[in-house]
């Protein structure tokens, strides 16, 4: 009989990254095992369905997440840093009402990948050591997630680092040409381009000018500038609120792209700055070291995992701090291109052992 595996996480929402996570969670899978009967819990079924090929059910549905966790071998909950109270208690709740229902029905339970935290009210981490000890395997994306749980009491099922899953995926030659169909639609071309992506932030009156700021510093040194919503509608608008504050002539991506046209996208950048997690997370996959702008502990600890110097706080952003931090990367650029590169390769093979972790479980 084929395994059957139930996903959960932040999917149908057309948030980018999280679209990406459930690619590579998808593709992991089914690259182990191609009879995998993978259903899914979405926030849009029947995008999801059709967009990879699994089953779909809607994830607020009582009945319906009932009825497909009855008829699993395994329950995944992941990736992407879902066990945190930041967002709100009510979040965490559900992804651990989940595990909780998957306890009672007998079900095995893998965390994947996850990035943990924060976790700051005492109800969370209590939430959370009680849920979790109880689980079968939990895959953590960093070395911090592991030490958080370990602080907040999680003692019982293993604990093992991996990688952010994307991280698992390689660039495939008409990806490229996805991605170089999208730049040419705005009439760009590769060569000294650099990609900024931006996300709405409590402190935009810092932020958006920073980033303007910078878009037209790289202007004046012949580099041409493209921002990058990954978020669809909820990062388009603070795009394009900073096109209209620079000076120079900035392209904003429009409309809402495939995993594969991103990922190809980004690989023809010479340049990738930004707040949102995976767009860093592509740029390292094509070798371009990434400039984060720290708004999650999660942005500075993917670039650790890089080696690479430490992300610029979103909090009091300033031009100057900005542009010196991609000065150097600009000035180094061909001896950190090097170190990214080998740094991937081997969280590559990190991102990909998740999956193997998870299918020895059924």
């Amino acid at each position: 009989m084929p395994p059957k595996v139930l996903v959960s996480g932040y999917y149908g929402f057309h948030n980018a990254g999280d679209e990406a996570i459930l690619y590579a969670l998808v593709d992991g899978l089914r690259a182990r095992r191609p009879d995998v009967e993978i259903t899914v819990l979405s926030q849009d079924p029947v995008h999801t369905a059709r967009t990879y090929g699994v089953a779909a059910v809607r994830r607020a549905d009582p009945r319906a997440v009932a009825g497909a966790m009855r008829d699993t071998d395994l329950f995944v909950s992941g990736g992407g840093g879902l066990l945190q109270d930041t967002t709100s208690l009510a979040s965490l709740q559900y992804y651990l009402g989940l595990m909780v229902l998957a306890r009672l029905m007998g079900r095995k339970i893998f965390l994947y990948a996850q990035g943990i935290g924060p976790l700051r009210s005492r109800a969370g981490r209590a939430l959370t050591r009680a849920v979790l000890n109880r689980v079968n395997m939990i895959t953590v994306r960093d070395e911090e997630s592991r030490e958080l749980l370990k602080a907040v009491g999680v003692n019982k099922p293993p604990v093992k680092v991996t990688a952010d899953p994307v991280l698992g995926l390689e660039l495939k030659p008409e990806w490229l040409e996805k991605g170089r169909r999208v730049l040419a639609g705005l009439g760009l071309q590769p060569g000294k381009l650099a990609g900024i992506s931006v996300r709405p932030w409590a402190g935009r009156e810092t932020v958006i000018p920073a980033i303007a700021g910078l878009a037209d510093w790289l202007d004046a040194r012949g580099w041409r500038v493209v921002l990058v919503p990954f978020h669809r509608d909820v990062d388009r608008e603070v795009c394009q609120e900073v096109a209209s504050r620079a000076k120079a002539g900035v392209k904003v991506i429009a409309g809402e792209m495939s995993v594969e046209e991103l990922a190809g996208m980004c690989a023809h950048l010479d340049l990738a700055v930004g707040m949102r997690l995976h767009f860093l997370v592509f740029a390292s996959l094509a070798g371009v070291p990434p400039v984060a702008i720290a708004y999650d502990p999660k942005v500075g600890q993917f670039l650790g995992r890089l080696g690479l110097p430490t992300a610029v706080p979103v909090e009091g952003l300033t031009p100057g701090a900005l542009q010196d931090q991609v000065e150097y990367v600009i000035e180094n650029s061909e001896a950190l291109r090097e170190q990214v590169a080998r740094r991937v390769e081997a969280l590559r093979k990190e991102a990909r052992l998740t999956a193997e972790l998870a299918l020895n479980l059924i």
